[in-house]
């Protein structure tokens, strides 16, 4: 008898602290942001993310009253920082902005320890980034036709630096050569920051990348911009074709900084996320801050980011079976 009432009494202390439970959850969502909010960048300082994700946490601490904290944990091609966001408790306290092509194309050349599907959840686009041809002024050639020809004349001279294999620097360059037939020499380095002076020294003759960091080159006649990888021409450099125009068929990708979370969020912290950032975003300052460096800041549904991230795995992962690109 004696053992049937302490399991009695067992089960109802059991029963009254999963009853307790409930209310202390909700009262922790209804609660957020209790404490501060970490933005987990996978880039160093002062890249096109980092900086963009400095204006949005300035913009979040303002509409969440909270403090806001963006941390840098760069490396392998982003798998450092997202690694870092799966790990995180699912809490809504750890969030991601990263180049929204590395979900799609880190799982296809890499081994990351986190599957993007599974593991993380879209909270909503940012700003999207529109990717250029670019060629060095050195270079014979004043727009696309006459850089194709040029390069099927030089068949395997031509050089096209990287970011190294998978980035998106690279995967334009075989995007190029599968859609032109075209050969091109790639130089990879570890970065467009690499690319860039490579250019000007005269080790390389093209290769893709934003606006913002080619923009001055261009302007004082170092480089050349021939082509946008976007629907429409770009206000920032209106005379720039689209490379539909140019060339006919969509040879360039673009990507777009995105936010994410941990797969397990409740939704209603993810809701109140996407509704500040969709205010943040919205703000004529920074949108316009952002279009002076050709970037299109925005803010979308978690099923539209959804939606670009399906189009990209289909897309890139057919581009890589059928150049053949594998990580050496």
């Amino acid at each position: 008898m004696r053992r049937k009432s302490v399991l009695q009494a067992c089960a109802a202390i059991a029963l009254a602290a999963a009853s307790g439970l409930l209310p202390l959850q909700a009262s922790a969502q209804g609660n957020w942001p209790s404490r501060p909010i970490r933005i987990v960048v996978p880039y160093p300082p002062g890249t096109g993310p980092d900086v963009m994700a400095r204006l949005v946490a300035d913009g979040l601490g303002k509409e969440l009253k909270a403090s806001i904290v963006v941390e840098n944990k760069a490396g392998a091609n982003g798998i450092i920082g997202t690694t870092e966001v799966v790990k995180a408790p699912a809490d809504g306290y750890t969030y991601l902005l990263v180049d929204r092509l590395t979900l799609t194309v880190n799982p296809l050349l890499y081994q990351p320890p986190y599957d993007p599907k599974k593991d993380l959840v879209s909270v909503s686009n940012i700003a999207d980034v529109n990717l250029y041809l670019v060629t060095s002024a050195q270079l014979p050639a004043n727009d696309f036709k006459s850089f194709i020809a040029y390069a099927k004349a030089h068949p395997g001279k031509v050089t096209f630096g990287t970011g190294g294999v998978g980035s998106v620097m690279h995967l334009n360059m075989e995007l190029l050569q599968s859609g032109t037939g075209v050969q091109f020499l790639h130089v990879p380095y570890k970065a467009l920051a690499e690319v860039i002076p490579a250019m000007l020294g005269g080790q390389v003759e093209a290769t893709s990348g934003g606006v913002e960091a080619m923009l001055p080159y261009v302007q004082k006649g170092n480089f050349k911009l021939l082509a946008v990888g976007a629907p429409t021409r770009q206000s920032i450099v209106p005379n720039v074709p689209t490379i539909v125009e140019a060339g006919g068929s969509d040879m360039l990708l673009s990507t777009s900084y995105s936010f994410h979370a941990k797969s397990g969020v409740p939704p209603e912290i993810l809701a109140r996320m996407n509704e500040a950032l969709t205010k943040v975003l919205s703000q004529p300052e920074l949108k316009r801050w952002a279009a002076e460096r050709g970037l299109g800041a925005g803010a979308s549904t978690p099923a539209e980011l959804d939606a670009r991230i399906a189009v990209d795995n289909e897309r890139i992962g057919r581009l890589v079976r059928e150049r053949g690109i594998k990580v050496q």
